[in-house]
């Protein structure tokens, strides 16, 4: 009778626990807990970027919250989009809640990775540190860690069901691992750890929920990233410097006399001051084989684990910036060899930058005119679809930068916008105009037209532009009163015209 007694109030504690929210865990899922308590860390951001149709202006503040993964040399990591134009960054423990200030050590918006780092370098002494597991291979189970508020941890288990190149920010593709599966927790973090075993095997980019597919940063770009951050100045993934296009039609291949044994790429355009150009590759070449990989007519070769990838997979994460990559190439019947030393383009190198973060647009306004430089970031604010919504004059010169080596210009210069005063009447419904002289001079920067500015022609500032009007005027003794009105009616800062360089 005592023995039932006892079973029973064995059972009705067991019960009590369950009911009151303590399910009774297997020694593998309080080791798996325990791991995850020690080896990830909550992350707040608030952040606020910039109005680039209105570069004077900043965006209403938000806050966006993460889990990010401990990594050795005392560091987290996240997604970079997490970090974008932060104005603070906190780190929480799962289990004391202990909160400290981080900053940002390493960030590269292109692979949408970055590396937090305590202010207090004792903070995450007492963690451990999550090792990188080796790359996966499709038909692998990854599960996805999810925190709740309460410090529980939700699994989420799926299978990948693809390994391809997908888009980790506009215009930058990387290898990343594909899951057919849902999040059980419906947290909006916009940074999960994905892990096989009790080591990192990934982060989430993306979550498809109408889908029910998952895109996750593969491992070999994070070993890449984190390989690279430890070095004294971080140099993000390399380029070749080069468009190319499949070798298939065979119109193009008698064309240019390639043999039919002979695959390869064909080499469109090689980007002035680039590594390629560096190293002697043309336009017309066939690139036939890129270090120890033969390439394919369609651009791809054959990885040890995933099988027939893409080009850019071997270019810009299997190596790394400053490598020197032998390339053979077929050109005028004959083959070379060209040593190609990649490297990293910055976003400031191209004639109308990727993206602008972290920090402010640069503008000026001279007598209501603003001017800019175009950018990436300049035309997403025309929506989702600015590729088609935004003046095609302005998509233009981006989509085709890479080929207008001839035209001397640094960067695109805009009139985006003219604030209405009584002395800008007739101009104040212009938008969107390329700058092409100031004055007589050429515009090939933001600085030029503070330059330019300085030297009036017959009593007049004279402002070419590629639209109509074609030319506009300003008087230069009514600048200061047309800078005057602005400041008062509308409150907008007007920078010294010296202030941009």
């Amino acid at each position: 009778m005592k023995q039932m007694t006892r079973i029973t109030l064995i059972l009705v504690s067991i019960m009590t626990l369950i009911a009151c929210g303590f399910p009774l865990m297997k020694p593998e899922d309080r080791e798996l807990k325990s791991t995850a308590v020690n080896s990830v860390i909550r992350v707040t951001v608030t952040s606020q970027g910039y109005q680039f149709h209105r570069p004077w202006q900043q965006l209403r503040p938000r806050t966006r919250t993460a889990i990010g993964v401990i990594v050795p040399g005392g560091h987290v990591l996240v997604t970079a989009a997490l970090v974008a134009n932060h104005r603070y960054i906190e780190l929480e423990t799962i289990d004391t809640r202990k909160k400290y200030r981080a900053d940002v050590e390493v960030v590269d918006y292109e692979a949408n990775l970055a590396l937090l780092k305590p202010s207090d370098d004792n903070f995450l002494a007492s963690r451990q540190p999550m090792e990188i597991a080796a790359p996966i291979a499709s038909g692998k189970y990854l599960t996805i860690w999810q925190i709740k508020p309460n410090g529980n941890l939700v699994p989420s288990t799926g299978k990948v069901t693809s390994i391809e190149l997908l888009a980790y920010t506009k215009s930058n593709y990387f290898i990343a691992y594909r899951m057919n599966s849902a999040l059980q927790y419906g947290a909006s973090n916009i940074t999960l750890p994905v892990v096989r075993g009790n080591k990192l095997a990934g982060l989430v980019l993306r979550n498809d929920t109408g889908g029910q597919t998952i895109d996750i940063i593969a491992t070999p770009v994070i070993r890449h990233f984190l390989a690279d951050a430890v070095k004294p100045n971080y140099r993000g993934f390399p380029r070749a410097g080069f468009h190319y296009g499949p070798l298939l039609d065979p119109q193009l291949r008698r064309y240019i006399g390639l043999p039919e044994n002979v695959s390869g790429i064909y080499v469109q355009k090689v980007i002035k001051g680039g590594p390629a150009d560096s190293a002697g590759l043309q336009a017309q070449d066939v690139i036939t084989r890129i270090g120890a990989y033969e390439v394919s007519n369609t651009g791809q070769f054959e990885h040890p684990l995933y099988g027939t990838t893409s080009l850019v997979h071997l270019i810009r994460t299997v190596y790394h910036a400053g490598d020197s990559v032998p390339f053979l190439a077929y050109r005028n019947g004959k083959v070379v060899t060209l040593n190609v030393t990649l490297d990293h383009r910055r976003p400031e190198e191209y004639l109308v930058p990727p993206y602008v973060i972290d920090r402010q647009p640069k503008y000026l306004i001279v007598g209501g005119l603003i001017f800019q430089e175009l950018s990436v970031s300049y035309l997403r604010e025309y929506g989702k679809d600015w590729s088609s919504r935004a003046p095609i004059d302005l998509v233009y010169y981006q989509q085709n930068q890479d080929y207008l080596n001839g035209d001397q210009r640094e960067k695109i210069i805009i009139i985006s916008r003219v604030i209405p005063t009584p002395f800008t009447i007739g101009y104040e419904n212009l938008s969107d105009l390329v700058v092409l002289r100031v004055n007589g001079q050429t515009i090939g920067k933001l600085s030029d037209v503070a330059a330019a500015l300085k030297s009036p022609l017959y009593g007049f500032h004279k402002i070419e532009v590629e639209q109509p009007p074609g030319i506009l005027y300003l008087d230069p003794q009514e600048i200061p009163l047309i800078h005057k009105v602005i400041q008062e009616r509308y409150r907008i800062p007007i920078p010294p015209a010296d202030s941009v360089q």
